[in-house]
């Protein structure tokens, strides 16, 4: 085989197809994509809706419910998820027969919008307990506003957590964390606020890339420490002075360290991309990975390219989020699979393409809403041989007569689902939040724009100037107040369970909404994205005080090292190669 260059049918920027891509394309009998990586990435992420919550009723039980799909949305009839997985219906009662003068993408589309849909995708009621405000969600107890998580405990306010408790207000919390709050890509930390990319810290605030310390304050890429104040070490005296100063229990106190923390931020050298345990990988937050390419927020992955926030994935391409996988190819989160294609919100599947929330199942194309079945096409039954030979018929169909969407892009057999099709408006999915556009921008692609995001404005019964400045002087009753966001103005509630973290850890209430939070969250994380870069050790250090970053191991030569980061070369960090980084970290 030899590699390929093609040019994507929606951006039109040529991408390369590698000798090891086409062996993954061959060995799942797929034909090579038509789309390159990013617009790949953009399709699927306009298939998930995170945050994005409406009020419903479920259609079985009557229930008021919280909804991922918009009354006004293409999804009519919703059931809550303990009678969607209940035995009350049956999903192969709206079996559809395949007509071939049709193409078959568009009556995939039809079954998906005629299955009753989850109201959200968790098991509240079923194997967790009091986790009804959850979605992607599974195995946890008393969680509240959480996202894309499972094994968790008394958790609030986050998104892509593993294995932790008494977390909030958190992104990517990669296991055995406990009592933390505002942070990203964090593992085994305990009671920790703002910290960032860090491993096994406890009672630390506002660090980047520390590992195994304790008690540290306003640092960046401390190793094996405690009592460090901005790099420096001072007496356990000296640092409890110096924290009780700058009162990170009032909001005025945490604003102040917030701005000092950016300056600090910025001057100091980081590490090209945050790897641990990895061998032959590119891509950003990974450990425990090996010959993956392009992967970002995966551990325990092998042989991955194109994956991201997936948890052990084995032999994978183009995924959104998964995890316990092996040999599964363009898909919204197909859990525990094996060879599982085009598939959103699909667990413990084996050899299926082109499904939606279908589950424990085998040998299934184009179905929507199934369990534990085999050999369905359109939620339809057939036998084995029956089965194949149609579905042999259907990618051959598909080839010759593919789907098109508005702007005439093709989706033949082997591409996913068109986002013109989503039944998420662009603005309610994810792709906003990693490739945000404007209103008309996504109507000049045929897409779909929601007008009535749900929220409630201008019902605030507290001020925000008349919230206390400190936790110490918030009462009980403060759970009863209505407040408005101090950027979108949209009205939250600090909830009991709140009031007790933040009680705990000497946290001021906040002042954004959750949604504000989590947007300001995501804007600190490193994009899903590489660039090719050299290691700026020579070029930087004189400039900001690295006075030896020069002589570390080329002399008065520039450091010759190439690395793929996510940090864009037009960015303001300081970016060094491992080698630099590992010598001036202390």
């Amino acid at each position: 085989m030899n590699s390929e260059i093609r040019a994507c049918q929606n951006c039109k920027k040529e991408f390369i197809v590698e000798d090891e891509d086409l062996a993954f394309y061959k060995k799942l009998e797929v034909p090579p994509p038509t789309f390159c990586p990013e617009c790949r990435k953009q399709r699927r992420l306009s298939w998930r809706n995170d945050t994005m919550l409406y009020s419903r009723t479920c259609a079985l039980c009557h229930k008021s419910v919280i909804s991922l799909y918009a009354p006004n949305g293409p999804i009519n009839t919703v059931y809550c998820p303990k009678c969607w997985w209940s035995d009350k219906w049956d999903p192969k009662s709206y079996e559809q027969t395949y007509d071939p003068t049709r193409t078959f993408l568009e009556q995939f589309a039809e079954l998906q919008r005629r299955v009753p849909m989850w109201t959200t995708a968790n098991d509240d009621g079923i194997t967790s307990v009091n986790c009804e405000y959850t979605q992607d969600f599974a195995s946890s107890k008393n969680c509240y506003m959480v996202f894309i998580a499972w094994e968790l405990e008394e958790c609030l306010y986050s998104s892509y957590l593993i294995n932790g408790k008494d977390i909030v207000d958190a992104v990517n919390s990669m296991g055995d964390c406990q009592f933390t709050y505002e942070t990203v890509a964090t593992e085994k930390c305990f009671q920790c606020r703002y910290v960032y990319y860090s491993v096994s810290l406890s009672d630390c605030s506002f660090c980047y890339d520390c590992r195994d310390c304790a008690d540290c304050f306003m640092s960046v890429g401390l190793r094996h420490k405690r009592y460090c104040f901005k790099n420096k070490q001072y007496t356990k005296e000296e640092y409890e002075k110096i924290l009780r100063d700058y009162r990170l229990d009032t909001y005025t106190g945490v604003e102040k360290a917030k701005k000092e923390f950016k300056d600090i931020f910025l001057s100091t050298p980081r590490r090209f991309a945050t790897q641990r345990n990895c061998v032959n990988c590119t891509g950003d937050s990974l450990m425990n990975c090996k010959n993956s390419k392009q992967c970002f927020n995966v551990q325990r992955g092998e042989d991955c390219k194109w994956v991201e926030n997936a948890d052990t994935p084995r032999g994978s391409y183009d995924l959104s989020v998964g995890g316990k996988l092996d040999q599964c190819y363009e898909g919204v989160t197909p859990d525990l699979s094996y060879r599982s294609m085009f598939a959103i919100f699909s667990w413990r599947n084996e050899n299926v393409a082109y499904v939606d929330a279908c589950h424990s199942s085998k040998d299934l194309f184009g179905c929507v809403g199934l369990k534990k079945a085999q050999y369905c096409i359109l939620n339809k039954q057939y036998s084995k041989e029956e089965y194949e030979s149609l579905v042999t018929k259907i990618k051959e169909d598909m080839q010759a007569n593919p789907y098109l969407d508005k702007n005439g892009i093709a989706y033949a057999f082997g591409e996913f689902l068109p986002s013109e099709l989503s039944y998420f408006a662009y603005n309610e999915s994810v792709a906003q939040d990693y490739f945000p556009l404007s209103g008309n921008e996504v109507d000049a692609k045929g897409l779909r724009w929601q007008d009535q995001l749900q929220m409630t404005v201008g019902k605030e019964t507290m001020p925000l100037e008349e919230i206390p400045d400190g936790i110490a002087d918030v009462q009980d009753e403060i759970t009863k107040e209505i407040f408005a966001c101090i950027d979108c103005k949209r009205n939250y509630r600090v909830v009991p369970a709140e009031l007790k973290f933040y009680r705990r850890l000497k946290i001021p209430l906040p002042r954004q909404c959750f949604y504000c939070r989590h947007k300001a969250r995501i804007a600190t994380k490193n994009p899903h994205q590489l660039w090719s870069c050299v290691c700026d050790c020579n070029r930087q250090s004189q400039k900001v005080g690295y006075q030896n970053a020069v002589m570390h191991f080329h002399g008065e030569k520039p450091c010759p090292s190439v690395f793929e980061t996510p940090f864009a070369p037009d960015r303001p960090e300081i970016v060094y190669c491992e080698q630099c980084y590992q010598q001036e970290v202390s």
